[in-house]
């Protein structure tokens, strides 16, 4: 169960989605079925005896979170084998395995005319995403995900199983679910139940235009963001586009705007914005119309493969469309450190269930990534800078942890009184922190 670096499990295991920081654990912990958790934890505690070293275990299913340090004194828990997939069509509920990802699951639910509220990523795992807040397409309609997780099965720092649910007899137990939704969770999870939603006539598309459009296009973004209808979901960016698919040859090497936006229940609602924008320029490309899951995975122009990048992010109020055009200008300078910048819009979200972060905070979210290979780290970090003296007059105070790219701790990403209840929880499931801690926990 435990295998040594130089073998095939260990390289596959140790090459995260967000590839910022080298992984280099003294051995890599392989499991594919629920019932493996426990020994997988006593091996590890067996090395540890043996070897006179405390040794830290690191729970991972697709590394898109990575960012701390994982080396000689830890053992790294690969979960992307847990990745069962199961739905109830009658119930809209979905189980799945802590390694799934939203493509599999998206897949499915589908058949059914559900889908689970997954984010901007196909390739994301389940759980990360949904123990970090979980910000998707269908967030203006349906919430967070971490609002939709029904109940959790983890074990502790013991081996020992169990299940957080609202309904469970033990408080621990109904302590962790609160955690689990969007504290970054506690233990290590093994299977997930979740809410699926109709999606009755999913539209969705990303359209792109050259990025000397850009001011009239933040200026009719800002003036017709706040008349859309409650299901609309949408992202406003600014890319440095690269010479590859699938962008249009005509966009390689330069600056563009991107939008990207959703709507789960038809072309309707969507259309005051796209006419706004559309009035401004004809895009250079645009595939807003009909949809399925897949299609709603590609609107935001992800990278597909394993990328070294770091990210900012920041939760801000409803003044935003006030300073939008300021903000996203600074990634559109000549000196930007950044690939993309973008602010999505998430108001209205509703509330399902009671967590540690199951509402957004705040109306909009500003996002910014750049891949550590293009520019060094002192560029990046003055381009972050320089947004900051922007978006500071919308800040809502708090961050969304997950969206923070390459970090090893996110210490603004809770309320203090939310992340102290959340660390007393996670103390309670493994006293003697056996387990690394959720990176929301500072």
């Amino acid at each position: 169960m435990l295998v040594a670096p130089g073998s095939e499990p260990y390289a596959a295991a140790t090459q995260p989605h967000n590839s910022s920081t080298e992984q280099r654990p003294v051995r890599v912990a392989v499991v594919s079925r629920p019932e493996d958790l426990a020994p997988a934890l006593e091996e590890v505690a067996l090395l540890a005896r043996s070897s006179g070293t405390r040794l830290e275990v690191v729970p991972q299913a697709t590394g898109h979170g990575a960012g701390a340090p994982v080396d000689e004194g830890t053992v790294l828990l690969d979960t992307s084998g847990l990745d069962a997939v199961s739905i109830d069509p009658e119930r809209r509920v979905a189980v799945v395995g802590a390694g799934a990802t939203w493509a599999a699951v998206n897949a499915a639910a589908e058949q059914h005319g559900l889908l689970g509220l997954a984010g901007s990523a196909p390739s994301v795992s389940v759980s990360g995403y949904t123990f970090g807040g979980g910000i998707g397409w269908l967030v203006r309609r349906d919430g967070l995900s971490s609002g939709a997780l029904r109940a959790v099965h983890y074990v502790d720092a013991a081996g020992r199983s169990r299940t957080a649910s609202d309904e469970a007899p033990d408080e621990l137990d109904r302590e962790a679910v609160w955690a689990f939704r969007g504290a970054g969770g506690v233990g290590v999870a093994h299977t997930l139940e979740l809410d699926l939603f109709p999606a009755p006539d999913l539209h969705a598309g990303a359209l792109l235009w050259q990025g000397e459009a850009l001011p009239e296009l933040l200026a009719a973004w800002s003036r017709t963001i706040g008349t859309l209808g409650s299901t609309v979901s949408s992202s406003i960016a600014v890319l440095h586009v690269p010479p590859l698919p699938p962008f249009p040859a005509e966009l390689h090497g330069r600056v563009a705007v991107h939008l990207a936006i959703a709507d789960p229940d038809g072309p309707g609602a969507a259309a005051p914005l796209l006419d706004a924008l559309r009035a401004v320029a004809d895009p250079v490309s645009d595939t807003w119309g009909p949809t399925d899951a897949a299609g709603l995975a590609r609107i935001h122009l992800d990278p597909p493969t394993a990328t070294a990048a770091i990210g900012d992010a920041r939760w801000l109020d409803a003044s935003t469309p006030e300073i939008a055009g300021a903000l996203l200008a600074t990634a559109a300078s000549e000196d930007a450190a950044v690939v993309m910048m973008e602010i999505r819009h998430v108001a209205g979200a509703p509330t399902r269930r009671a967590g540690a972060v199951v509402a957004p905070p705040g109306d909009f979210i500003y996002h910014a990534v750049a891949p550590l290979t293009l520019f060094p780290r002192d560029r990046v970090e003055a381009t972050f800078a320089r947004a900051r003296e922007v978006w500071s007059a919308a800040d809502a105070g708090t961050t969304p942890g997950s969206w923070v790219e390459g970090a090893a701790t996110v210490p603004d990403a809770l309320p203090a009184d939310v992340r102290e209840r959340a660390a007393a929880v996670a103390d309670a499931v493994d006293p003697g922190a056996r387990l690394r801690r959720s990176r929301l926990l500072g």
